[in-house]
């Protein structure tokens, strides 16, 4: 397999030559923001939702992007040609530079990866997943940061015991997931949390095409609550719409995934399928 070309700076290197100093305030405080997509036949999904996300993740922090939202949509669309994979999956990262200090910001890196669509066994989607809470939130949830800290730890201490995700619970309410969004259903209502989370590209696509057939409620989750919803499930751009059979003890339709769900997920297939997302 030829080497994966990236984006740094501005340039469009191979894998293994795409460096940046160890003096970098990415690596040394985490001072970083990134977004992530992938592409249906060949087409970058919701791209410009991506990037319009990246530039609110960099200014929250204030961060400056060096590039324009034209001018990264051009580079993505480039490493696609240049690459040639048949799907891919894209990593924009804007970091704050090399520090003289470690605390002052120097001039900020825009890396762009591109590598083989991540994809994740089909049989997830099938018997669904268990997923694990913890009492804790993500620092600063409006921005998605690089300081996946937590979720890091927390993953590799739940993944060997059988869950696929962890869900965070912060003043007895729900929030989000590590790297997910989380909704559940009851009856005809869809249900998913408002505050303190990262609004998912995948989220917004979900609450829109569900709209068609459920009563979408966006509200404060109290998690007490799980033991009256008829089914839950995740999203997120790798994830998809991926069922939760349990969270912690507690499981959900007798631990099979649900009708309502697989409604869900055949709305969301019928969409990417459609290809009226794709931009011109």
């Amino acid at each position: 397999m030829e080497i994966p070309i990236y984006f740094l700076k501005d340039k469009f290197v191979e894998k293994n030559k795409a460096l940046i100093s160890v003096n970098d305030l990415g690596l040394l405080r985490a001072y970083a923001v990134f977004d992530y997509l992938k592409t249906y036949f060949g087409e970058p999904f919701h791209l410009s939702d991506h990037i319009e996300r990246l530039f609110n993740s960099a200014n929250y922090i204030g961060l400056t992007i060096p590039k324009s939202r034209e001018e990264i949509k051009s580079i993505v669309k480039e490493l696609l040609k240049i690459n040639k994979f048949q799907e891919s999956s894209i990593r924009i990262i804007v970091t704050g530079g090399d520090s003289p200090d470690g605390k002052k910001k120097g001039d900020p890196n825009l890396i762009v990866t591109c590598e083989p669509r991540n994809e994740i066994d089909k049989n997830l989607y099938l018997n669904g997943v268990k997923i694990k809470s913890v009492n804790d939130y993500r620092e600063d949830p409006v921005a998605k940061t690089i300081n996946y800290t937590m979720a890091i730890k927390y993953l590799n201490e739940f993944y060997p015991q059988g869950y696929f995700e962890v869900l965070y619970i912060h003043n007895f309410k729900i929030t989000e997931c590590t790297s997910s969004n989380i909704f559940f259903i009851k009856d005809k209502k869809l249900i998913t949390p408002k505050d303190e989370l990262l609004l998912g590209i995948t989220r917004k696509v979900v609450i829109k095409q569900a709209s068609k057939e459920f009563d979408v409620e966006e509200r404060e989750i109290h998690f007490h609550e799980i033991y009256d919803f008829d089914e839950c499930f995740i999203t997120s751009t790798d994830k998809e719409v991926l069922p939760v059979i349990s969270i912690d003890n507690h499981t959900f339709n007798k631990g099979k995934v649900g009708e309502k769900t697989k409604l869900v997920m055949k709305l969301f297939h019928d969409y990417v399928e459609s290809g009226i997302w794709i931009e011109k």
